[in-house]
């Protein structure tokens, strides 16, 4: 037989499949076409009888077929593949839509798979026979394969030039009866050989394949393929040549064109598809490419059907083919609904369908019976386990608060015992320092015990002037670190030869301010000075704010601590602290020294105005009219109001909080505010004329309740508005001052009219109850009642009327257990006598200051820079002095050191060492402070406050310039604020109340001296 070269347009042959269990078995006859046994070439297969074994011809080179790599990835979509979160593009667009376009701009590499007829292929005839026959052999098992390709990795076979592997194809072994014998056979062939997941047709029998080993000819029969079995229906043909050509041509024209126009639509009738029809044939033939991922897509399509029960369902291919061939990961319920032809008539089936039905299925059936059952199982044990689960949360949560109070409390308790413990040591320990101090007082601690060259008893007194007061004022008081070091005239208790004086300041201090000290002490007749005191700085200072008091930084500073016993080693020695707090305990225990001041509670107790108000009422010394323990506000201005009332004469009435520093706590009051005061006092005129002047008659209570009434009526009105702060620096308004004294309590006390003086006693009482006076000295106060400075000697009072008061009230200190130095001050005031007459002196006790003041520090300096500490304690100072604590004057800043004493020099500003008379400075810091003190020493006070008066001149003309000073003297003091003169307030009040002071000593001196001419020149006369 001749060969003729055929061009074919063929398609790409299907992957490798599983045999078909269909197939017949081979055809004996073929056996005879192998010729007389020779090798048969793999690339041959015998298809029809007669047919001789040709090498194959190929006129044109066909590149190997092009898989689109989609088709390789395997479909990992498990269930039903209805993702419910999808991945949104634009609105409108779902993931399989856009993945539709990727897949287009592919197309080519598609275009190129499925049709292949644009690849020109020339073969013999004998070859096309063979690839006709492996083809429609190889597709039997094809959906069987793909039952579990798209479940598994999907993998593309491998092909020849020839687009068919050769070593894939399967043979059929199975023998076909005869086409009239079996006329089912050969028409039905096309129908079955492409679904076995379909049982098998009636009457056949289930097949089996064997592969057949091309290289051995022996075993190689010749397959009774698709075409084969349509040759023996079809009659033989006209052609001369070969009359099943024609015919096999025929029936290949007719399935390439139903592949090229079919519509390709297929049923899937009650959730299964129906592939016996030449529809789905033609579809799975045209698409076999990619035929996996088309199964996976129809496998979904199934599921949906099924589970709306929908019965009848038309399937667009070619869509379906688009959908698989986009390869989507998740595929939307929607693009499966894209995929149905008659959506028209499932759609209302799927809206009618809800998802309790979904989920139960109907009512009534087993399936409904079974999930109703599962869900209320799954109910119960949510519920049981959210009731076991909340139980053992609260269960894990109170044993958690349970354990976490028990280890809260129990730490406590043991922080308690261990601060209980570690105070009863520091109680054992303070109890023992208290009575080896109160023992050893007369022989080792006393520093007016006389010097005894032949047996010394060396002390060191320990200096630290803190201010521990509340926290509000000291932030409130101005340049704080420099008021704690007001006191370095403490360092002349070194006059004593056995006394060595250990000072802590609160800053360093400049190497010209301690060589200033020193030359004051070598004037005393100290002559190695340096050996005598030592200059403490607690290293932390910097660490700390500025308001922290003295003694609290120097608790934490080791060094400091640690230098200070070491001094102190072996030396009896002890601490004389300031304005007394809880530190000052803690840092003698700290040293293990004693504390040379009263327990803190009797401290506090006396320090207050009505605590001290106690104590002067218990010695029987006079006290201010007022009232005291005032805690509410209406209690203030219905006392207030009482006082006013009865005591119409008083014209201001002072307001003073009981923890108060330097007046700093006190406001004022003045009663010509009120109208109604003038009224009265015309009323309590009139009936004294009509009860014949019974003063007493006005504090009859039917007149009282009337003149209360009244006053209360402008009270209330007229207190906030006019009272009057002394303490700018600490409470700006009179209503922030108010609030303060409600929170602390306070006193209210009626200010004397014609004040002589302010007396004041510095007392001191030893460790076994010994009262000392120490000095007696008047107070110099401002128009604010701020303590500005002292004068000495005491001229407002009798001497002994004074001292006998302070002893009586230090007497009632010490059976309280005051010990220690402290200061009693006193006003001192003339009654008003008939017919305008001068009346009697009378004084009353103000306040007690239980700490070392600056006043009795200022007389210990002027005593030992007299010469007259040596005398002993019981000599008095014989030289008259007045002095300033300390003045502020921001000019200072610029003025140099040298320059400053230079000026005072070419001035005739100085201490003359031989009349031991003059004015001397106090130097607390460096001059760029602006922080001076004042001592005018003159043989009388008056010529001391004459003396003081020249040095506020002296600064007034040599530093700053005369506008900075006119300008202050130009404005209200009273009501002066930070503005451009501010800096000066300060200075000018101290300084026009030291002129005021000074008049009225030289107008008392003059008086007094006339009177004491006069009766001198009665006396002789």
């Amino acid at each position: 037989m001749t060969t003729s070269a055929v061009s074919l347009v063929e398609k790409q042959p299907a992957p490798p499949s599983q045999p078909n269990p269909q197939a017949g078995r081979a055809n004996p006859k073929t056996k005879q076409a192998g010729g007389s046994g020779a090798k048969v070439d793999a690339s041959l297969l015998f298809a029809v009888e007669d047919v001789h074994t040709l090498p194959l011809v190929v006129t044109s080179a066909m590149p190997p077929p092009i898989i689109s790599t989609h088709l390789a990835k395997a479909t990992t979509a498990s269930g039903d593949g209805l993702g419910k979160g999808r991945r949104k593009g634009k609105k409108g667009q779902t993931k399989a839509s856009m993945a539709r376009l990727d897949f287009l701009n592919k197309k080519v590499n598609a275009d190129m798979v499925r049709d292949r007829g644009n690849l020109g292929i020339t073969m013999t005839e004998n070859e096309y026979m063979v690839h006709l026959a492996s083809t429609s052999g190889s597709t039997g098992g094809a959906m069987a394969q793909t039952q579990g390709f798209y479940r598994s990795k999907k993998v593309t076979p491998y092909t020849s030039n020839t687009s068919f592997n050769p070593s894939s194809v399967r043979y059929d072994t199975q023998t076909l009866n005869d086409s009239t014998a079996n006329p089912k056979a050969a028409s039905n062939f096309l129908n079955t050989i492409y679904d076995t997941r379909r049982a098998n047709l009636e009457g056949e029998k289930q097949s089996t394949l064997t592969t057949v080993n091309l290289d051995d000819a022996a075993t190689l029969t010749t397959p009774e393929t698709q075409s084969t079995r349509i040759s023996k229906k079809i009659p033989e043909s006209n052609s001369s040549t070969n009359p099943l050509q024609g015919e096999i041509e025929q029936i290949r024209g007719y399935l390439d064109m139903l592949d090229q126009y079919s519509l390709h639509n297929f049923l899937i009738w009650k959730g299964a598809c129906v592939t016996n029809t030449p529809e789905f044939s033609s579809f799975k033939r045209k698409y076999d490419s990619y035929w996996g991922s088309i199964l996976s897509v129809l496998d979904l399509l199934e599921k949906l059907m099924k589970s709306y029960e929908i019965p009848l369902a038309v399937i667009d291919g070619a869509k379906v083919a688009d959908l698989a061939a986009c390869d989507a990961p998740v595929i939307e319920q929607e693009d499966l609904l894209e995929c149905i032809s008659n959506l028209d008539q499932i759609l209302p089936i799927i809206e009618s369908k809800s998802s309790s039905d979904l989920i139960f299925g109907k009512k009534g059936t087993s399936k409904h019976l079974k999930s109703s059952i599962v869900k209320i199982q799954t109910w119960a044990r949510k519920e049981l386990t959210m009731r076991w689960y909340i139980r053992e949360i609260l269960r894990r949560r109170a044993a958690t608060y349970i354990q976490t109070e028990w280890r809260r409390l129990s730490s406590e308790w043991r922080v308690r015992e261990m601060l209980r413990v570690r105070e009863g040591k520091r109680k054992v320990q303070w109890d023992k320092l208290s009575e080896v101090f109160r023992r050893d007082w007369k022989t080792k601690f006393d520093p007016d015990l006389p010097y005894d060259i032949d047996n010394p008893r060396p002390k060191v007194i320990v200096h630290v002037p803190s201010l521990s007061l509340e926290e509000y004022l000291r932030l409130g008081l101005p340049r704080f670190p420099i008021s704690q070091n007001l006191q370095l005239q403490r360092l002349v208790d070194v006059g004593n030869e056995d006394v060595e004086v250990v000072y802590v300041s609160p800053f360093p201090l400049d190497d010209e301010i301690v060589d200033y000290y020193k030359k004051i002490l070598q004037i005393g007749g100290i002559e190695t000075p340096s050996s005598k005191f030592t200059v403490v700085v607690p290293e932390n200072k910097d660490i700390f704010p500025s308001h922290f008091p003295l003694s609290s930084i120097l608790m934490y500073s080791p060094h400091a601590v640690n230098r200070i016993r070491q001094i102190c080693r072996g030396k009896s020695a002890y601490i004389v602290g300031g304005v007394q707090g809880w530190q000052e305990k803690r840092l003698g225990l700290e040293l293990n020294l004693p504390v040379f001041q009263p327990d803190l509670q009797v401290s506090n107790l006396y320090s207050t105005r009505g605590g001290a108000k106690r104590a002067f009422i218990s010695a029987d010394v006079s006290v201010p009219v007022g009232a005291h323990d005032i805690y509410d506000e209406e209690d203030f201005v219905i006392a207030l109001t009482k006082l006013i009332a009865s005591n119409l004469d008083v014209g201001r009435w002072m307001f003073r909080i009981d923890a108060d520093y330097n007046n700093v706590g006190c406001a004022y009051f003045d009663v010509s505010h009120l109208r109604c005061v003038r009224d009265l006092r015309k009323e309590r005129e009139q009936l004294y004329l009509i009860h014949k002047g019974d003063v007493t008659v006005w504090h009859h209570p039917d007149v009282q309740l009337l003149a209360r009434a009244k006053v209360l009526k402008d009270l209330r009105g007229a207190l906030h508005q006019r009272g009057v702060c002394c303490g700018k620096e600490v409470f700006l308004t009179f209503k922030q001052f108010l609030a303060h004294f409600m929170r602390v309590g306070g006193v209210i006390e009626a200010e004397p009219v014609g004040v002589v003086g302010r007396p004041s006693v510095n007392m001191m009482i030893t460790p076994h109850g010994e009262v000392r006076v120490q000095s007696c000295v008047d107070l110099l106060v401002d128009d604010e009642s701020t303590v500005i400075g002292s004068s000495y000697p005491m001229k407002s009072v009798p001497l002994k009327a004074l001292e006998g008061a302070g002893l009586a009230v230090s007497r009632e200190l010490a059976e309280r257990g005051m010990i220690g130095y402290y200061s009693i001050n006193f006003v001192a005031y003339r009654v008003r006598g008939e017919d305008g007459q001068k009346g009697g002196l009378r004084m009353v006790g103000m306040a007690i200051e239980p700490q070392l003041t600056v006043a009795a520090s200022t007389y210990k300096f002027v005593k030992y820079v007299c010469g007259e500490a040596a005398l002993g304690r019981g000599v008095k100072l014989s030289r008259s002095y007045g002095a300033i604590d300390s003045m502020y004057n921001p000019s200072l800043g610029s003025v140099q050191y040298g320059s400053f004493f230079k000026l005072c020099r070419m001035q005739a500003v100085s201490f003359d060492l031989e009349s031991l008379s003059g004015l001397m400075f106090l130097l607390f810091d460096t001059l760029s402070a602006g922080v001076l003190g004042m001592v005018a020493v003159g043989g009388t006070v008056a010529e001391g406050l004459e003396r003081l008066s020249g040095g506020f001149s002296f600064i007034k003309q040599n530093v700053g310039t005369p506008a900075a000073y006119n300008e202050v003297n130009l404005k209200d003091l009273d009501g002066f604020g930070d503005t451009v003169g501010g800096s000066m307030v300060s200075f000018v009040r101290t300084m026009k109340s030291v002129e005021e002071t000074a008049e009225k000593a030289m107008a008392l001196q003059k008086e007094r001296k006339m009177k004491r001419l006069l009766k001198e020149a009665a006396v002789t006369g």
